[in-house]
């Protein structure tokens, strides 16, 4: 997956900042984290998908529905390294397609 310089994250931060309306100013720490949490969601719902059985479109998403696929899904995101899909059970993530492209 893709990786940043330090000095991209910075220029990142200081780009965010002068768009805030409020908050702090942000970090190249924090642009760097919150990268982290992107690419660890991408990838929890990349797994996903390609784990037989287990459905995932950008319309439906996961569409958990009847106590069979609510049992299996429970399973599944009882896992620790599962656990970033919790959100997605009947939610999309309106990152996926631009994380696609980038990675």
């Amino acid at each position: 997956g893709a990786s940043f310089k330090d000095t991209t994250y910075n220029q990142a931060a200081i780009e965010i900042t002068s768009k805030q309306t409020h908050g702090p100013p942000k970090t190249g720490e924090q642009c760097k984290s919150k990268w982290g949490t992107l690419k660890t969601t991408f990838q929890a719902i990349q797994a996903y998908r390609s784990k037989s059985g287990c459905h995932w479109d950008d319309e439906h998403w996961a569409n958990i529905e009847g106590p069979t696929a609510e049992a299996v899904w429970k399973e599944y995101v009882s896992k620790k390294s599962n656990s970033p899909m919790k959100p997605f059970k009947n939610n999309g993530w309106p990152f996926y397609s631009k994380m696609d492209q980038i990675l």
